[in-house]
């Protein structure tokens, strides 16, 4: 009986084995003849860039449980996906796209539909004054490469991140912005990613690179959204350096198709006295993944990384974030919450890394998950790893249903049992999203989140 089962079980792994390379191989077929018409792929740097990713990504395919990182997201239906390049897409009905997406307040706004832009649909970002660049990626790369050869890829490391690797590795469009010493980009720039598949599924990879340099100030929101039709995978990707004493706001939601999986990562580089704010929206889509690394590298940098997240029918949302203190004095918060209903799955992983010499450190996290029924899954897991003597470190987690005796009171004061649980969702969401700094940002995110409540019969369109 014992050796019977220990066969099957050897030739199940087998089984995977091969599946995980079939699959692997028909991912890379299925880009490969695209790859020498990337833009820049004359450069011999930018190329081999793209070539070492692809090659990380053949060497360990796609992650499994037994890969730590991925051990609660589980990627077997991406996996078996036939996606195609999004530009091979051309049935796409873009003319309800102002009705979906969220938009902000006096934004500049750039437009991309399947990863590529679309200057139709964005704001004119010609001359936004001295100091001041905002271009479409693949122009930069074409045009002046040797102007991101020290920024692209810089802190990314697809070699320790799937979705690094993907992205970088098939990158085609996205944008650049940099702002010189001590300018100030005083109003808001607005990246909406926009995935609408048509009658095939496709898969588009954005890159976002941003550059502030010393006593620089910018915010920046990332909206990406979707339109109803196939399954389509959006792969994003931004790379920040912030330079001494620069001040960054960098907003992210994804209220993507109910059928639409995302994976999406943030690496940031924060130099001495820069301080880093960023907040994560998950409120719709399949599979959510948003990966998040800031680099502590200079005294007194600061970073807070908030989020939150919002999930029912069979959704699932991963946030998995990693902070480096990596010199003396450096302040990192993080605060996540979330609500789940249904047979949903909510994920977040949270390390602290504190070096060797960063004394001083003060390292915070905290994870809230409210569950709305028996249903929801919610795996937390949180790090520290410290190296240093003189810090302040901590985490902490919750996970739990509505009080009940909550309910019962705002029902004695004449509020009826439906609007009392949506004013107890909405209060635990808005504790977080009231830590965002930018007030329109703040208003953004906000009215995300009722517009949710609402679709979830959790607060009805009468009560907004």
């Amino acid at each position: 009986m014992l050796a019977s089962k220990r066969m099957k079980q050897l030739k199940a792994v087998k089984t995977m084995t091969a599946r995980k390379l079939d699959v692997q191989m028909a991912f890379d077929d299925t880009y490969a003849n695209a790859a020498g018409a990337l833009p820049g792929a004359k450069e011999s740097w930018v190329d081999g860039l793209r070539q070492t990713s692809r090659a990380i990504l053949g060497a360990n395919g796609i992650p499994g449980p037994k890969t730590e990182a991925w051990k609660y997201t589980s990627l077997n239906a991406v996996a078996n996906t036939p996606f195609i390049p999004a530009k091979k897409v051309d049935d796409v009905d873009v003319s309800c796209i102002p009705l979906v997406a969220p938009i902000l307040e006096n934004a500049i706004k750039v437009v991309f539909v399947n990863g590529v832009f679309r200057g139709d649909l964005s704001d004119e970002f010609d001359d936004l004054g001295i100091g001041v660049a905002l271009n479409p990626f693949s122009d930069v790369i074409n045009s002046s490469p040797e102007s991101l050869r020290n920024v692209l890829g810089s802190v990314m490391e697809p070699d320790k991140s799937f979705t690094a690797a993907m992205n970088t590795g098939f990158m085609e469009q996205g944008a650049v912005i940099h702002l010189a010493s001590d300018v100030h980009l005083d109003r808001p720039v607005q990246f909406i990613s926009i995935g609408a598949s048509g009658s095939v599924p496709c898969a588009f990879h954005p890159r976002i690179e941003i550059v502030l340099e010393a006593g620089a100030r910018a915010t920046v929101v990332e909206s990406h959204i979707g339109l109803p039709g196939q399954p389509y995978l959006s792969n994003s990707a931004t790379e920040i350096l912030l330079g001494e004493r620069a001040v960054l706001n960098h907003y992210t939601t994804a209220s993507e198709d109910s059928d639409a999986f995302h994976l999406g990562r943030t690496a940031v580089s924060v130099e001495k006295s820069a301080k880093y704010e960023s907040f994560i929206l998950s409120l719709s889509g399949r599979l959510v993944r948003r990966e998040i690394q800031v680099r502590l590298e200079g005294d007194g940098a600061a970073a807070t990384v908030d989020g939150a997240y919002g999930l029912s029918g069979k959704q699932h949302s991963d946030i998995s974030s990693e902070i480096l203190h990596l010199a003396p004095e450096t302040i990192s918060n993080q605060t996540i919450k979330g609500v789940l209903a249904g047979d949903t799955r909510g994920v977040f992983q949270g390390r602290i890394h504190v070096a060797r010499d960063a004394q001083r450190t003060d390292g915070r996290q905290l994870h809230k998950a409210l569950l709305l029924d028996r249903g929801p899954e919610v795996d937390c897991k949180p790090e520290l790893e410290i190296y240093a003597d003189d810090v302040q470190c901590a985490h902490g987690a919750t996970t739990g249903e509505m009080n009940p005796e909550h309910i019962f009171y705002l029902m004695s004061r004449g509020i009826d049992e439906m609007t009392a649980r949506a004013l107890l969702v909405e209060g635990f969401l808005d504790d977080v999203v009231f830590k965002i700094s930018n007030e329109s940002a703040r208003v953004l995110v906000l009215d995300m989140v009722k517009t949710w409540l609402a679709k979830q019969k959790i607060l009805s369109v009468g009560e907004l």
